[in-house]
């Protein structure tokens, strides 16, 4: 029994020397009997998007702790390879990290209010803290001709209304056609707040004026324009003009009634002071509008700071208008 086991163990060491001198060398061990692997988790980047196809990628299809965080690389999986449910899921999420908004395009149209905006961005829009901005101002169209402009803004002069009249066959009309009109004419107190330049000063007689539209209520006329316009103030500085306290002859009105007698303080011929302007009036006289304007007449550049017309200033900034009584 035993001698039979001792050859079949030289037979098998027989073999393998047989085995070795076919193959001209060593062989390596022969490998194990196929089994069943585990499951592999997949690595970053297994699936590409191109094999997605669109909306392909659904809540349902992703269970609880099928997907980790580590599993998938950033950026890897755009928007539009999710299905409608997800894109839900995920407009829904809060926002927690600081800058997970890294684009406008990543905001939907509308979905920011005035409360999601931190302090010191509300308040530049808003203003300071009780600001309330007057509606209804700005470029009364009829009366702009040409390329003049006027914007409120900043500029090396301050905060104002910036007049940019080009040319002598330009004109622009700044002011407030809603809150005036109807209203009785009554010019209690009339100032105006002028940034003047010494190339503006250069031609005499080159300033902004301050222009009432109305209706005269006088000989059948109904519109007219009263129109003042002062000497020239001090150049490059803010100057405060009085045009009720005015004693000379600068108050002019526009029309055809008013330019063809000599006491009727047309603006063609010898004009007039306030008191004598409003003496012209009907009885029933009333504002159509209120602003500045200039032109045409000459080029002008420079600008506007405020307006009082009664008991009220109306100061000309770069957010707005603002009341002050």
């Amino acid at each position: 029994m035993h001698k039979h086991t001792g050859r079949a163990a030289v037979l098998g060491v027989a073999a393998i020397v047989a085995t070795v001198g076919l193959t001209g060398g060593a062989s390596a061990s022969p490998a194990p009997a196929p089994h069943t692997a585990a499951a592999v988790v997949p690595g970053p980047n297994t699936v590409g998007t191109a094999q997605l196809k669109n909306q392909a990628v659904t809540a349902a299809k992703i269970g609880p702790s099928a997907v980790w965080g580590s599993m998938i690389h950033t950026n890897t999986i755009p928007l539009d390879r999710m299905g409608w449910d997800f894109r839900q899921a995920i407009a829904a999420a809060d926002v927690s990290k600081a800058d997970a908004i890294k684009s406008s395009s990543q905001i939907k149209a509308g979905t920011v209010d005035e409360s999601d905006l931190n302090a010191a961005l509300q308040a530049k829009i808003n203003g300071p803290v009780g600001t309330t901005y007057l509606k209804n101002w700005g470029e009364i169209f009829r009366n702009t001709i040409g390329n003049a402009r006027a914007e409120l803004g900043q500029s090396s002069s301050g905060e104002g209304l910036n007049f940019n009249v080009p040319t002598g066959n330009d004109a622009v009309m700044w002011g407030n056609e809603a809150d005036f009109t109807g209203k009785p004419v009554a010019l209690s107190a009339v100032k105006y707040e002028v940034f003047q330049t010494g190339e503006n000063s250069a031609i005499a007689g080159n300033m902004p004026s301050i222009k009432f539209e109305m209706n005269p209520d006088v000989a059948g006329a109904t519109y007219t324009t009263l129109v003042y316009s002062p000497d020239n103030s001090a150049s490059n500085a803010w100057t405060k003009i009085d045009a009720k306290a005015d004693t000379g002859n600068h108050w002019g009105f526009t029309g055809t009634y008013f330019n063809t007698g000599t006491d009727r303080c047309g603006i063609n011929g010898s004009r007039c002071t306030l008191a004598e302007a409003l003496a012209v009036l009907g009885d029933d006289a009333k504002f159509i509008s209120a602003g500045v304007g200039k032109g045409r007449d000459n080029a002008w550049h420079g600008a506007i700071r405020s307006l009082t017309v009664g008991s009220t200033t109306y100061n000309f900034t770069a957010g707005g208008v603002l009341a002050a009584n």
